[in-house]
């Protein structure tokens, strides 16, 4: 018998030259999500979030355009502090209005 048609060998050759897949390490990331929701009288509610974008190269922040003084739903910002500086101009403007902070969570989010 050759040497090619050993299964013995033939196996071993097979299993050098496949290279295992690791599935324990997927592309998937995890950011933190920031969440704050306001609310005024029994059916009005407000959410505001501030995270990492998937690249980890800007903070984004969503608030209802009419709450955010540049209109937008969506801002991006270079650093951290200008970012909660802008969610505090907005939670200002809230409190004003008369809302109230119903709750603050933290989550952890999956991004593929």
């Amino acid at each position: 018998m050759s040497r090619a048609m050993h299964p013995s060998t033939s196996n071993a050759t097979r299993t050098m030259s496949v290279v295992p897949i690791d599935r324990s390490r997927r592309t998937y990331r995890h950011i933190r999500v920031l969440r704050w929701t306001f609310h005024r009288e029994k059916d009005e509610w407000v959410v505001c979030e501030l995270a990492l974008t998937g690249e980890d190269r800007e903070y984004e922040l969503r608030v209802p355009a009419e709450w955010n003084p540049t209109g937008r739903q969506v801002e991006r910002f270079d650093d951290a502090m200008t970012a909660f500086q802008r969610h505090a101009m907005v939670e200002r403007q809230l409190l004003d209005a008369g809302w109230v902070l119903d709750t603050f969570e933290s989550e952890k989010v999956t991004v593929h």
